[in-house]
C-alpha cells in the first residue's frame, strides 16, 4: 500500500517537474522573437484491474504522465524596428532558411540582413538571417542582393513589400527586382521539430510543406520593418506556475505520507 502511494506520488512529481520546466521555458522566452508558447498535455497512468461498487471492472490509477507538449502558433505582437530587412509574417507560414551545408530550417524570426563576400571582381551578397543562413525563395534558391545584370553595380534603397518582393535601386534610379521571400505553410506546425535558435526542422507528422509567395494560398503576408514578438501570455504563465508548484508540493506530501506508512509497517514487524 505504502509502496503504491509513493510510486504514484513520484509519477506526479516527475509530471509536474516537467510542467514547471515548460512554464519556465515560456517565461524565459517571453521576449524572444517569434517564440511560440508551449502547453503541457497531461495523461493518467493505470495499473491492474479492480472491481467497482456496482460490480463493474475498471483500471486502478497509478499516477500521471506528460503525454506531450503542444505549441500555440498564433501570431505574436508586432514590434516596429525601422529596418527594411526585418520582416514579420502576418498570418500562417514560416520563413525557410538554409545553412552552408544545404540543410533547410523553418522560422518565424525575420531578423534578416545582407551578408557580402566574394571578390571585387566577383562579389556576392545574399539575404541571410542572424546566423548566416540563406533566406530562400519559393523555388528553394538563395536571394542575391546584387543587380542581376551587373553584379558590380551598387544598389541602394532596398525594400521588401507585403508580398515578399525584394527590390533595390540602381544609380540611375531604376528599381530592380531581386527575388521573392518564401513563406512556407505547414499542415501541422506541431509536427515540426524545435532545434533552437528560433528554428525548426521538418518532422514526419508535419505533413507536406508548401513553399509559396506571401499572400498566396494559405501563406500570410509580410510586414516590413517589423518583427513578431513572443505570443506568451505572462499572466497565464504565472497562474500555471503557481498551480503546478502547488501540485508538485501536494505530491511531495503524498511521498511523505507513504514514507510514514512504510515506517509504521516496519515498526510493527519489529
Amino acid at each position: 500500500m505504502a509502496g503504491n502511494i509513493m510510486s504514484t506520488a513520484v509519477s506526479g512529481l516527475n509530471t509536474f517537474n516537467e510542467a514547471l520546466s515548460i512554464v519556465s521555458d515560456n517565461i524565459a522566452n517571453a521576449a524572444t522573437t517569434g517564440w511560440k508558447s508551449n502547453t503541457v498535455d497531461f495523461g493518467d497512468l493505470v495499473g491492474g484491474l479492480i472491481a467497482t461498487s456496482n460490480n463493474n471492472i475498471t483500471a486502478q490509477g497509478v499516477g500521471s504522465s506528460v503525454l506531450g507538449v503542444t505549441s500555440d502558433f498564433g501570431v505574436g505582437s508586432e514590434t516596429q524596428t525601422g529596418l527594411w530587412s526585418d520582416l514579420m509574417i502576418q498570418g500562417n507560414g514560416f520563413f525557410e532558411v538554409q545553412d552552408s551545408n544545404g540543410a533547410d530550417y523553418y522560422t518565424r524570426d525575420g531578423s534578416f540582413q545582407i551578408t557580402t563576400g566574394g571578390t571585387q571582381a566577383a562579389p556576392t551578397a545574399y539575404l541571410t538571417d542572424g546566423h548566416g543562413n540563406y533566406v530562400l525563395d519559393p523555388s528553394g534558391n538563395k536571394i542575391s542582393m546584387l543587380d542581376p545584370s551587373d553584379a558590380t553595380t551598387t544598389l541602394t534603397d532596398y525594400a521588401i513589400d507585403k508580398y515578399g518582393n525584394v527590390t533595390g535601386t540602381d544609380p540611375k534610379g531604376n528599381i530592380i527586382k531581386l527575388g521573392v521571400v518564401d513563406v512556407s505553410t505547414v499542415p501541422n506546425p506541431n509536427g515540426l521539430i524545435r532545434v533552437g535558435e528560433n528554428m525548426y526542422t521538418w518532422g514526419t507528422s508535419a505533413g507536406t510543406v508548401t513553399p509559396q509567395a506571401p499572400g498566396t494560398g494559405q501563406a500570410g503576408t509580410l510586414v516590413s520593418s517589423a518583427l513578431e514578438g513572443s505570443n506568451v501570455d505572462l499572466t497565464q504563465q504565472m497562474v500555471n506556475l503557481i498551480n503546478y508548484q502547488a501540485d508538485y508540493q501536494a505530491n511531495s506530501k503524498s511521498v511523505t505520507t507513504g514514507d510514514t506508512l512504510l515506517q509504521t509497517v516496519v515498526n510493527m514487524v519489529r
